[in-house]
């Protein structure tokens, strides 16, 4: 099912065939630069199931990113809820985080904005949480998304699944600060 369109891309339900292309992302230390390890085949199937299942679940997840004009499968771009767990725990939780990730070969050309945009309309309508985005505070590339989108910088922390001085442990989250009363 197809969830978003926006002029470039289709955000819609996975299917089988963006596994491999899914998997083959999360290997690649370029896409996973900002991550602090790449996902093996096997984890990236084990996310790839759970994502779908929660757009099954709510209509609304990390949906399966497609070029309108070539129909590839160019990455994930959604929200999902974040809830408090043994692993990680903000004192916002529960929340909506906003994500994305490409494959390089779509980088640079303004997708992740575009489809964020479209998301953060969508999911200001389905939720009645707050929407965060967060990162390493070195991934420039996505706090520009961020800023685009109209994210406010609201704090940054230190990301507690990683570890102490990693050069990936500063993150930043954003929030969506705006008002639907306006």
């Amino acid at each position: 099912m197809n969830y978003l369109e926006t002029e470039r891309l289709i955000l819609r339900d996975w299917c089988q065939e963006d596994l491999l292309y899914f998997q083959a992302m999360n290997v690649d230390a370029d896409v996973r630069r900002y991550f602090p390890d790449r996902l093996s085949y096997k984890r990236s199937e084990i996310v790839f199931q759970h994502m779908q299942n929660e757009i099954e679940k709510y209509q609304l997840g990390l949906f399966a990113a497609e070029e309108k004009s070539s129909g590839n499968f160019i990455g994930f771009i959604g929200m999902q809820k974040l809830e408090p767990n043994k692993w990680f725990s903000l004192e916002e939780m529960p929340c909506f985080e906003i994500g994305w990730r490409l494959r390089k070969e779509a980088w640079g050309r303004g997708y992740a904005t575009e489809g964020a945009k479209a998301v953060l309309d969508y999911g200001r309508v389905l939720v009645n949480l707050p929407i965060y985005s967060l990162t390493s505070v070195k991934n420039l590339p996505s706090i520009n998304v961020m800023q685009k989108i109209g994210l406010t910088e609201w704090r940054t922390f230190h990301h507690p699944m990683i570890p102490a001085g990693h050069p990936l442990e500063k993150h930043v989250l954003y929030k969506d600060t705006y008002d639907s009363d306006q």
